[in-house]
């Protein structure tokens, strides 16, 4: 089948004419069309030249603008040597930078300075500047132009351009604060979120590296993180967080660094210096105290809690906090804030479990961990105090970090962090064969049953306490490990019973399976007194299930 073609001109009277003044094309690129016979001008080989350039352009712009690995800029506040470590970059017009070397400039070298600007800028005018990294080209070489007529001279021209990188400072408009660095940068970084280009100050064929400010002809701070951002396209709201998260970073490291340099600890309030903080970072170890129920951190009106987490869950957390709006400080608005102590997997099992509180098992599936509210002022506080003694000994002070939970979360007061999350077992359905089947690679729905729970993995978050209770979990799983419901029956016993009673509850699930009484004695628990402790329930019911009287004695004792 033949294709259907249109002329893209149009008709042939409309081809004759300048290609700008036809509707039908769109005369952006054009590249010179080659044939024999034809008389080449330097006109034609520079449109191919332009048409290559516009075409690798139009690539980088695709991939977007930003830093893509490298150049990591610094900063000798003595010497004012301003140092660019080696990278690559895509600015915003789609040209790749890429710096093959370290690139050091001193600041104080103002003959250099104002030989490379045409013999401007002898002093620095006081204020903020951008530190760029741009593209340039420049001619090299020098070739002679050969005279069109004999009454004409010959002349000469540059027989090369090269093309390379720069490194340069843009002034920006925002004028530079009579106040300290710290509360300066702090406020740039409100300023600054969103505004990659500052409205066009900064050049489309250049990325920035950070933000410089020069105080009488001299250089005072650099911030490396203001104005810098990776390679992408359009900002989206996770990426500004991130940008803002990065730059928080870098300025409370700095603010610590202050403050124990100037004898003062890290316990500060926020708004000493901040104004706006992003919804997940860093809070100094020291302005909380969760055996007292007291952080000094955050304003009065927020409600802030404290909660241990698992090492392997942080990075998670983190990625999806970023979803949040950031945390303004100035405002009056309560914000609902949780703080993280990251633990490993095995001292978050052993401590976490000290913090669970007794649940009502109409309600709940699994014991919940209750966050801790803290106080902007201490509260002395009569419960988990050794345990949270114990968790902060162990906590690392550069992990801890703080979370905004989602508004709704915070309206409803549930817990941002999920601990379990319980399921219902899907009604049995016997496996349909086929005559793809004959090898059995169907699996019966206990085997998926015993792929997901078993009495090992039921161990796991309910670990025995002493020897009786390790050999009666042997024997069970010795004999009742492929009886899918005595598997299922004990799982439902273990989410009624607190895990505060853990020193008794294997012992008394062997004895029950094996007088095959589980289901029979979960239900007459349930219909129990729920008033009277849960050591009381399984003591009162145990009896016409012909559990051993000691053994019934000591679920007693456990609600003394």
């Amino acid at each position: 089948m033949n294709e259907i073609l249109f002329h893209p001109l149009g008709d042939a009277v409309s081809a004759s004419e300048d290609l700008e003044k036809i509707a039908d094309i769109d005369p952006r690129l054009m590249r010179t069309h080659y044939f024999d016979g034809q008389l080449l001008t330097a006109e034609d080989l520079t449109r191919d030249q332009i048409y290559l350039d516009q075409r690798l352009r139009e690539v980088g712009r695709v991939l977007g603008n930003g830093i893509l690995s490298g150049l990591a800029l610094s900063l000798d506040s003595l010497s004012g040597m301003l140092t660019l470590d080696k990278g690559k970059a895509l600015t915003s017009a789609g040209r790749v930078l890429e710096l093959g070397r370290t690139l050091s400039v001193s600041l104080h070298d103002k003959a250099l300075i104002s030989q490379l600007n045409s013999g401007l800028y002898q002093r620095f005018n006081r204020g903020l500047y951008a530190v760029v990294l741009r593209y340039v080209d420049v001619g090299t070489d020098i070739a002679e132009v050969f005279p069109k007529d004999l009454g004409d001279k010959r002349g000469f021209e540059y027989a090369l351009v090269t093309e390379s990188v720069q490194m340069g400072l843009v002034p920006l408009p925002t004028a530079l604060a009579q106040q300290h660095p710290l509360h300066v940068r702090a406020n740039l970084m409100r300023e600054y979120l969103g505004d990659d280009q500052l409205h066009g100050v900064l050049p489309e064929d250049a990325v920035a590296l950070g933000v410089l400010a020069i105080k009488e002809d001299s250089p005072q701070w650099l911030d490396t993180e203001l104005l810098r951002h990776p390679v992408r396209n359009e900002a989206d709201k996770n990426e500004l967080q991130a940008d803002l998260m990065r730059q928080y970073e870098k300025l409370l490291a700095d603010v610590l660094a202050a403050r124990r340099g100037g004898g003062l600890t890290g316990d500060f309030s926020a708004r000493d210096y901040f104004s706006l903080l992003p919804p997940v970072g860093t809070i100094p170890m020291e302005a909380v105290d969760p055996v007292n129920g007291r952080q000094g951190y955050f304003p009065e009106n927020f409600q802030v809690s404290i909660a241990p987490v698992r090492q392997s869950d942080v990075a998670l957390i983190k990625e999806e906090a970023l979803g949040q709006p950031p945390i303004d400080l100035s405002s009056k608005e309560p914000v609902d804030i949780v703080i993280l102590a990251p633990l490993s997997n095995q001292e978050y099992g052993q401590f976490a479990r000290q913090l669970e509180t007794n649940y009502d098992p109409t309600l709940r599936r699994l014991p919940q961990l209750d966050l801790l509210r803290l106080r902007l002022y201490p509260t002395q506080l009569d419960l988990d105090t050794s345990a949270w003694t114990t968790i902060w000994d162990r906590v690392k002070e550069e992990e801890i970090f703080y979370q905004r939970r989602p508004t709704r979360a915070a309206e409803t007061q549930i817990s941002a962090i999920v601990l379990a999350q319980g399921s219902t077992l899907p009604p049995s359905i016997p496996p349909v064969s086929s005559p793809a089947d004959s090898g059995n690679l169907l699996e019966s729905e206990e085997q998926v049953f015993f792929r997901r729970i078993s009495f090992k993995q039921l161990a796991n978050e309910r670990s025995p306490q002493d020897d009786e209770g390790n050999d009666s979990l042997e024997e069970i799983n010795l004999e009742f490990r492929n009886d899918a419901a005595i598997v299922m029956a004990c799982l439902n016993l273990l989410l009624v019973i607190d895990s505060r009673y853990d020193s008794l509850i294997w012992q008394t699930l062997l004895h029950l399976a094996r007088g095959g009484n589980l289901a029979d004695f979960l239900v007459a628990l349930k219909n129990e007194d729920t008033t009277s402790g849960m050591g009381q329930r399984v003591a009162g019911v145990g009896v016409s299930f012909g559990l051993p009287a000691t053994l019934l004695n000591r679920w007693r004792s456990l609600d003394a």
